[in-house]
């Protein structure tokens, strides 16, 4: 009883039956994929083969819609046509004086074939009258035999015969000169295509002439044009150096001038404060000079510090001034004046 509840207990795969099962199933997976192993190259075929046939029904059917469909078959033409004159087209384009060269060898070349079946023509034409001249003396010939042997009861029959041959040749005759007129007439208007022909090879052959200097000439102007323009335009070979130096040099511009401006901030306050000590130097000389003018000029009157304005506006005369170097004390002594004298209220502004 406890065993059966110990075996119900358990799951499947750990049951004996399980592990029996696993095995069982693991050799038929593993014949399996060894059987799909050994079938799979059949399989590829058989399935390579399977859609080469789909493929190629697919192309047979387009090939017969193509084929029955008239709208199909129309654009198809169109195609045709449009890219062979597409191909045309740029050989035209790339070299049109080839062109027209080429036609005109081609037409020299069936000018040159014409001629040469005109010379056959006129060769043919002799040969037949010499058939005529030859045919002619046989018949009188053929006519004196049969002639001299008509009377003659043995010579009746190479008589009679001799009279039929001069009939045949008489007919020949008649019919080569018949032939002979139209080869003749064939000869004068072939004579007179070739003629016609030839002048008009000759016309064409001037017109190309000068249509080959005509491009020659539009090719040169119009490279000079597109020269002239790519200067105009700027789209020059050494364009991109030009825009390489040329911003360079903006570039270096902009940066001097830069220090130039930033130089010229630096030493603006320097130069205002040379300035203003330039003034209060100038300022300081022209109020010792006043000062030394007033003294002097008191000196000279013998006056004080308080004598006349009117004196004082005497001393400062020009002649005043002109002796004023001699009448001056001596340095030393006139700085020690200076130095010890109070600076009036205007010297000191």
């Amino acid at each position: 009883m406890s065993t059966d509840l110990q075996t119900a207990g358990k799951s499947f795969l750990a049951r004996p039956e399980g592990k029996v099962g696993v095995v069982v199933t693991g050799a038929v997976l593993a014949a399996g994929v060894y059987g799909l192993y050994l079938a799979l190259p059949v399989l590829i075929t058989v399935v390579s083969n399977v859609l080469e046939l789909g493929a190629l029904c697919a192309a047979l059917g387009i090939a017969i819609y193509a084929l029955a469909d008239g709208r199909l078959r129309a654009f198809a033409a169109y195609l045709y046509k449009a890219f062979f004159r597409l191909l045309t087209g740029f050989f035209i384009e790339i070299d049109p004086i080839g062109v027209l060269r080429s036609h005109i060898a081609e037409l020299g070349l069936k000018l040159t074939a014409m001629r040469q079946q005109l010379g056959n023509l006129s060769g043919q034409i002799r040969r037949v009258q010499q058939l005529i001249e030859q045919n002619t003396g046989l018949r009188e010939k053929a006519l004196a035999l049969a002639q001299s042997g008509r009377h003659d009861p043995a010579h009746v029959d190479a008589s009679r015969l001799q009279a039929r041959h001069a009939v045949k040749l008489e007919d020949s005759n008649e019919r080569l000169g018949a032939m002979q007129q139209q080869m003749q007439t064939l000869f004068r208007m072939l004579k007179k295509l070739s003629d016609t022909s030839e002048l008009v090879l000759q016309d064409m052959q001037n017109t190309v002439d000068i249509k080959t200097r005509e491009r020659s000439s539009i090719k040169a102007a119009y490279s000079a044009y597109r020269g002239a323009l790519a200067i105009l335009q700027g789209q020059s070979e050494g364009r991109e150096l030009y825009d390489r130096a040329m911003e360079f040099l903006n570039d270096d511009y902009a940066r001097k001038l830069g220090e130039i401006e930033m130089f010229m901030d630096f030493s603006d306050g320097v130069i205002k404060a040379a300035d203003l000590e330039s003034l209060a130097y100038d300022a300081r000389a022209t109020a010792r000079l006043d000062e030394w003018e007033r003294r002097l000029s008191d000196t000279l009157l013998g006056g004080g510090a308080t004598a006349p304005r009117g004196a004082r506006a005497v001393s400062l005369t020009p002649e005043l001034r002109a002796r004023a170097p001699e009448l001056a004390p001596p340095a030393d002594a006139l700085d020690v004046l200076l130095d010890d004298a109070p600076v009036p209220p205007r010297a000191r502004r």
